[in-house]
């Protein structure tokens, strides 16, 4: 198949954007003809993506360069540099359409994930009458999280519509999208078993003793950094020698306060723009992996800490529920401090109870989310989407 992937960000690291990546080049790797049609990343996020290893070229208004199999082309927002601001902090739709057009043209679908784009694929899909399989990652209850009328109305428009799990998958049908158009794919962990734990502790001046409880992620509120980091002093008063370690880079609160600065403790480690090398070790080294988030729609850090056998602690919602489950692969808790603490403190008291949850997720990913079983399910939406509507073999047939 031919096949268009539209995103703004589009990167081996990230959440929406490794899971773009990951369809996109695993798909490449069974010889599909794949390309993706991204923003082109304000220099702070490009050393995210190496791209100068891939050799670009490089035009006015994009650069394109070939990884693992998959074209890239990374185009200029409309509106030059105010416009890539604006394109690279909010859901302002500034792809330049005759661009998009150009490289969407030969393809047989155009496949867009998480509602970055999504417009000006609508109106492209729709000028070259070629499907759109859309993946929107929806946040009901966010700001901004997808779940307004002019949302659904958008998604109506899909020709196919991949969920992360079955709940979801059930919220775009309650909200009358065509129950056969609405599949679950979901997603596989984003990391490889290859970490180095003892050099993660040497490397941060960890004793080989003090328990880890770390954070990967986007320092956005709804995600539960900051509750996260206010349980600490109660977990303190049981285990002072913990560390909590916090990988990711700033999100749009984190922005403007800083809620680190009100813990000039060593025993608060905080990193940004860590590699993969770097995420793979700070997961082998940890005891507990701790996201307490309001909304997912799956959460790729709980399978990357199951792939390496560690429990995890999310929020109590119905995503992470059917993910999670309650005293299976991890705790969930209300997004509380307190709740937070007394699930980090019961692990740590119970090592036998933490590896059997650690235990239970590596066994669902093998069970369930294998890249492998994922792919064959994405390939399995594109084909449905390309088959004739029933009224088109109708005519054919007559």
């Amino acid at each position: 198949m031919r096949i268009l992937f539209t995103k703004r960000g589009y990167s081996p690291l990230g959440g929406s954007e490794s899971l773009c990546y990951h369809f996109a080049t695993r798909l490449a790797e069974r010889g599909h003809d794949v390309r993706v049609v991204c923003a082109w990343p304000p220099d702070h996020e490009s050393l995210r993506y190496r791209v100068d290893d891939f050799s670009p070229r490089v035009f006015d208004d994009r650069r394109v360069f070939v990884d693992r199999g998959v074209e890239v082309v990374q185009v200029k927002p409309r509106g030059g540099l105010l416009g890539m601001a604006a394109d690279a902090t909010t859901l302002v739709d500034l792809m330049r359409g005759d661009v998009l057009e150009r490289f969407a043209n030969d393809r047989q679908l155009i496949h867009n994930i998480g509602r970055e784009y999504l417009d000006s694929s609508l109106a492209v899909a729709a000028e070259l009458d070629i499907p759109l399989v859309l993946t929107p990652l929806a946040h009901p209850g966010q700001f901004h999280g997808g779940d307004a009328p002019s949302d659904i109305a958008r998604y109506r428009r899909a020709a196919a519509i991949t969920t992360m799990t079955e709940w979801e998958r059930h919220w775009y049908i309650r909200n009358t999208i065509e129950p056969s158009r609405v599949m679950v794919t979901g997603m596989g962990p984003n990391a490889t078993r290859a970490g180095d734990g003892s050099a993660f502790r040497h490397a941060y001046r960890i004793p080989e003793n003090a328990p880890i409880v770390l954070y990967i992620g986007r320092k956005e509120r709804y995600k539960g950094y900051i509750h996260l980091l206010d349980a600490a002093e109660r977990v303190w008063d049981r285990y002072p020698e913990a560390r909590f370690v916090f990988i990711g880079i700033q999100g749009f609160y984190s922005t403007f306060f800083d809620d680190f600065a009100r813990y000039s403790d060593e025993r608060i480690v905080q990193i940004e723009g860590a590699s993969a090398e770097i995420k793979a070790s700070a997961l082998d080294a940890c005891q507990i992996f701790a996201m307490p988030s309001r909304h997912e729609t799956f959460g790729l850090g709980y399978l990357e800490a199951w792939l390496y056998q560690k429990p995890v602690i999310g929020c109590d919602i119905a995503p992470l529920r059917e993910v999670i489950g309650q005293g299976e692969g991890g705790i969930l808790v209300q997004q509380r401090p307190q709740d937070v603490a007394g699930a980090i403190t019961g692990l740590l008291a119970d090592p036998q109870r933490a590896k059997r949850m650690g235990e239970t997720g590596f066994a669902r990913i093998r069970e369930r989310w294998d890249w492998e079983q994922v792919i064959d399910r994405v390939e399995a939406v594109y084909e449905g989407a390309l088959a004739p509507a029933p009224d088109e073999v109708d005519r054919v047939l007559a």
